[in-house]
C-alpha cells in the first residue's frame, strides 16, 4: 500500500504546483485570461465586408470593442470564420452552465451557425445562435464528448442577408472557452492524476 500512496502525494505535488491562470471578467462570466482564441485558421468574409472590416484577427484575443473604433472581423453573406484556442483549448463544464462564449458586436444582431471540432476536420454542429453576446453549453449538444479539448470553432453567416456593407453579417470581436481546459494534447491534471492511480492500482495487486 505505500508503493500507492507516494505515488499519490508525487502526482498530488506535481498538479499542485501549476501555476494558475489569472482571470477576467466580462457580461458577469470569469475566464482565464489565456481563454481567448489565439490564431484564425480560415476567414472567408462574404461581398458585403469591405476595407477595415474584413481583418480575421480583429476576433482574436480579448473582447476590445470599444464603439469608437473597429476591432470585430465581419463574416458578411456566406462567410466564415475558424479561430483556433492554441495555448487553451474549449472542454465540457460538466452540467449546464455555459462554456463557450462569443462576443459579436454592432448595431444590428445577426444570426449564426456555430460549430466545434477537435482537428479542423470532423465539426459538431452547436446550431444558429443570436444575441449580443452569446453564453453556450456545449454538454447538451449531440455529439459533444465529456471533457473533450476542443481546438477549433467555426462561425459560418446564416442566410438571408441581415445587414449590408461595409460591415455585413455578425461582427465577431472574441471568442473565448468559460470552460477552459489545457492545450489539445495534455491532458488535465486531474486525468492525469486519476489515470497515474489506476496504473499505481495495478503494480500494487501485482505485488506479491
Amino acid at each position: 500500500m505505500k508503493t500507492v500512496i507516494r505515488k499519490v502525494v508525487m502526482l498530488t505535488a506535481l498538479c499542485g504546483s501549476t501555476v494558475a491562470n489569472a482571470t477576467v471578467v466580462y457580461s458577469g462570466y470569469t475566464f482565464e485570461d489565456n481563454a481567448f482564441a489565439d490564431a484564425v485558421v480560415s476567414y472567408n468574409p462574404g461581398p458585403d465586408v469591405g476595407a477595415g472590416y474584413n481583418v480575421g484577427s480583429a476576433a482574436l484575443g480579448q473582447p476590445d470593442y470599444s464603439g469608437a473604433n473597429n476591432t470585430a472581423a465581419s463574416l458578411g453573406d456566406a462567410g466564415s470564420l475558424i479561430v483556433q484556442f492554441t495555448d487553451n483549448s474549449l472542454t465540457t463544464s460538466g452540467d449546464s452552465t455555459a462554456d463557450l462564449f462569443i462576443f459579436e458586436i454592432g448595431g444590428a444582431v445577426e444570426y449564426f451557425n456555430v460549430a466545434i471540432s477537435t482537428n479542423n476536420i470532423d465539426w459538431i454542429d452547436i446550431g444558429n445562435v443570436l444575441g449580443q453576446p452569446i453564453a453556450i453549453d456545449i454538454d447538451a449538444i449531440a455529439g459533444v464528448t465529456l471533457w473533450e479539448q476542443y481546438s477549433y470553432v467555426k462561425l459560418t453567416d446564416v442566410l438571408p442577408n441581415q445587414s449590408g456593407h461595409p460591415y455585413g453579417e455578425a461582427d465577431i470581436d472574441a471568442v473565448a472557452a468559460i470552460s477552459s481546459a489545457p492545450p489539445a494534447g495534455i491532458p488535465e491534471p486531474a486525468t492525469v492524476l486519476l489515470m497515474s492511480l489506476g496504473l499505481a492500482g495495478l503494480g500494487f495487486r501485482g505485488k506479491k
